[in-house]
């Protein structure tokens, strides 16, 4: 039967924050006056002439027994009402209800009284991603099922490429995602992240989803053949080829199960190509502890670690005057030898190096967990660099109040901050300032071009 991804409407809200963790879903206000009550086109309360024509198809066995706890979902408009994993996906029931309401508002471009019907344009980002374990490990939004599925190019001109809901109406839908890793229970999703609109994002969803069996790599062992007649050249008698008295059995011993994959490659600076003498920490993906750790070798940066097979892993690797870099070792269905080459980049007083993945609350300075994983790098990094000394700078898009920009970018670096502080970083080696929207590096175009304005930097003070 045909499962269904229902997704979420979202009113238009103009809010400066950088590298927030959004909510909601990609709902947009058509008339761009910066109302939350629903769609009002140019062409009136008309459809536009290719606004796509479509009817809701309810399923027919959407969920409604929740075998899964549902977190919390930052649109209040937004339900997530069942999480399923399948061998290929993890998918997600989700219900959207449309609480706009039909009736008059001023254009605030304008002055004019316009009449709003509360409608709203609906669709689900393919950008779209669940994070897990502490942010180390995402998975991406492959399909949904009775609602666009959209590219962020479409998703900013939903009226021509979304779905539409009428002010009161609920629409259930369903956004499959690459399969969580075994062991991986807790996760947030995170549909966008954009100033323009509320995404549809939620936070601390939970599925059942049991570890395999782990057992820690060995070394494969062949056990010599049995032999009781004390002769190492004599084959072993203690065994009947057909039942004869005597008969000796010449059949080999059975081949070693091999239960683990070697793993190996070369360190190397990214710049020079030269071979690096550095650490890494192997752990599985749904742990966060260390299983083990491999040095590679100073003259010519090799490493080799042996690995179970099955399972999946997450890799930090580090070493003294460079920049920490982590990824993925995926042996769920590893056959043979993996080769993967590590690279590592310099570090240089003065250098400004972009935090990728830092998450907030929306409008908010609460630090999320999907944040710990890009942290904890940088926590490494200061430990191998004990007089290393930084600046956090916090940035905002140039939407909203400046001073608000301001004041959120502070007290979002302020959490960075104590997060650092928590792990052991002395406070003294930090400093963190807040620009707001003074430092933009992209003044101009849409949400989707703008958002690398919202960021978290550090620049190194000191080596």
């Amino acid at each position: 039967m045909k499962r269904i991804f229902w997704l979420f409407a979202i009113s238009l809200l103009l809010q400066g924050c950088f590298g927030k963790y959004p909510q909601g879903s990609g709902g947009y206000d058509g008339s761009n006056t910066g109302n939350s009550g629903g769609s009002q086109n140019p062409n009136g309360n008309d459809r536009p002439q290719n606004y796509p024509q479509q009817t809701p198809q309810e399923p027919t066995n959407y969920p409604t027994e929740p075998q899964s706890r549902t977190g919390r979902s930052a649109d209040k408009d937004l339900v997530v009402g069942n999480i399923r994993l399948t061998e290929q996906y993890t998918i997600l029931y989700l219900t959207y209800t449309n609480r706009n309401q039909a009736g008059e508002s001023r254009d605030k471009r304008t002055g004019k009284t316009v009449y709003n019907d509360g409608t709203q344009d609906i669709a689900f980002q393919q950008s779209a991603v669940l994070i897990a374990a502490n942010g180390a490990r995402t998975f991406r939004a492959v399909k949904t099922d009775n609602i666009p599925f959209l590219g962020d190019n479409q998703a900013i001109e939903l009226p021509r490429y979304g779905r539409r809901l009428k002010a009161g109406e609920s629409l259930n839908f369903v956004a499959y995602f690459e399969r969580l890793d075994k062991g991986l229970e807790t996760f947030d999703l995170n549909e966008c992240n954009s100033d323009a609109y509320i995404c549809w994002n939620a936070y601390d969803l939970y599925v059942k989803n049991p570890a395999d069996v782990y057992n820690q790599p060995k070394e494969p062992q062949t056990l010599p053949p049995t032999n009781t007649d004390n002769n190492p050249t004599t084959p072993s008698k203690t065994r009947a080829k057909s039942g004869k008295v005597g008969e000796v059995d010449n059949t080999p011993p059975p081949a070693p199960i091999i239960t683990t994959v070697l793993v190996s490659g070369i360190v190397r600076d990214v710049k020079t190509n030269r071979p690096i003498s550095a650490t890494i920490d192997y752990k599985l993906s749904s742990s966060k502890q260390i299983v083990d750790s491999v040095q590679s070798f100073a003259s010519t940066g090799i490493y080799r670690m042996n690995l179970q097979k099955g399972q999946v892993y997450t890799y930090t690797a580090s070493a003294k005057g460079y920049l920490v870099t982590n990824d993925v070792i995926d042996l769920s269905r590893a056959t043979g030898k993996i080769t993967k080459d590590i690279y590592l980049t310099p570090l240089a007083v003065g250098d400004k190096i972009t935090l990728k993945n830092i998450y907030f609350e929306v409008s908010k300075s609460n630090l999320l967990s999907a944040s710990f994983s890009e942290l904890n790098k940088l926590v490494t990094m200061m430990e191998d660099n004990p007089m290393m000394e930084i600046r956090l700078e916090g940035h905002t898009d140039v939407v909203g109040d400046p001073d608000a920009n301001l004041e959120l970018s502070q007290d979002r670096v302020d959490a960075c901050q104590t997060y650092l502080a928590k792990q052991g970083i002395a406070s003294r080696r930090i400093q963190a300032v807040g620009y707001g929207d003074t430092r933009p590096i992209v003044k101009k175009g849409t949400d989707e071009e703008r958002k690398v304005n919202r960021r978290v930097e550090f620049v190194i003070l000191k080596l």
